[in-house]
């Protein structure tokens, strides 16, 4: 049967649970181990791909959710925080296996140009919290990842902050996040050092850390900022490397590159947007591209599917994907 094989925490940290069961997440260690390189019939690698939530902003917005540029999925942690609790209690129910907290827009410098800055740690907080207690109530072990966003625009690959500035915010958001995640998810990261930086951050709560970059807007493989998939696995340390917000057509073709540049796990996640520009800043007004209309359910859980047997061992969806193309990748994902 579908099981994501999961082991306890060794550095010693514990935390009061409402039952007995250790919810713990996947690691390189505890999942599997990988070749330096896959021969070419390769075998899977782990009996079930693990499979995470699907996007929430889009999501909140299909539910009726403000589709506030400035503050973007906080807006319902503000107005609404049972919405935020419905899309991860979905996703449990869709089959994931690892829940995201809303906190792609929960930091400072993202709501104070909307008046709420002096709130970041209180809708950070809950945030994690109501992640938890959807992972909490399944029937099943879901763990939680803490998203730590680029802080300086999504698809940027010059952040106008340098190293220390983002260490120090991320670290704030971390310390708001530790009690309730299993694990962090720095994601959407274009250029090196603000992934290192939050890298680092996460680090410092001694959970497992995952590092997710996006290809966005860029005509190929490297990170926005020009790295190659070589020099960010060999300069980050992470327990996973994952490539994500980009279109399914970038992923495919950029997988099999991060593939090959490391033994751990590696997990892909797309969104489903038309062409989104290098440099759009959606914080300043920017208008969302055009949702497609070729990524139904069966068509994106097709494309998962391929993406396991390029192998990726973790897979998931990003903007414009929901709970219902999660539930149909469960369907047909190996069992």
């Amino acid at each position: 049967g579908r099981s994501v094989r999961i082991q306890q925490r060794t550095s010693g940290r514990s935390r009061r649970r409402p039952d007995n069961r250790i919810k713990q997440p996947p690691t390189a260690d505890t999942v599997h181990t990988l070749p330096a390189r896959l021969p070419d019939d390769r075998e899977p690698t782990v009996d079930t791909p693990i499979l995470l939530d699907g996007g929430m902003g889009q999501e909140l917005i299909r539910r009726g959710a403000e589709p506030s540029p400035a503050m973007w999925a906080a807006w319902a942690l503000l107005h609404d925080p049972g919405l935020v609790a419905a899309v991860h209690a979905d996703s449990v129910a869709a089959g994931v296996d690892v829940l995201t907290t809303n906190t792609y827009s929960t930091f400072a410098d993202r709501l104070e140009p909307a008046g709420f800055g002096d709130r970041a740690d209180e809708l950070t907080r809950l945030a994690g919290r109501l992640a938890r207690e959807a992972a909490d109530a399944a029937d099943r072990d879901v763990v939680v990842a803490a998203s730590l966003p680029p802080l300086r625009n999504s698809y940027n690959p010059a952040p106008d902050a340098g190293y220390d500035e983002l260490l120090g915010e991320y670290r704030e958001m971390v310390g708001s996040l530790t009690d309730s995640v299993d694990l962090f998810l720095p994601e959407t990261m274009g250029a090196l050092y603000e992934a290192q930086a939050a890298v680092d951050a996460a680090h410092e709560s001694g959970l497992p850390v995952w590092i997710s970059f996006t290809l966005q807007g860029s005509p190929g493989p490297p990170l926005l900022d020009g790295t190659s998939f070589a020099e960010a696995v060999a300069s980050i340390d992470a327990d996973a490397y994952l490539i994500n917000c980009c279109s399914p057509e970038q992923i495919s073709d950029a997988l099999p590159i991060l593939r090959a540049a490391t033994d751990r796990l590696v997990g892909v996640y797309a969104n489903a947007f038309h062409d989104m520009p290098l440099g759009w800043r959606g914080r300043e007004g920017d208008p969302l591209p055009p949702g497609r209309t070729d990524m139904g359910t069966d068509r994106y859980a097709q494309v998962a599917l391929e993406w396991v047997e390029l192998g990726a061992d973790i897979v998931d969806g990003c903007c414009e994907i929901g709970p219902a193309h999660i539930a149909r990748i469960r369907q047909v994902l190996p069992a």
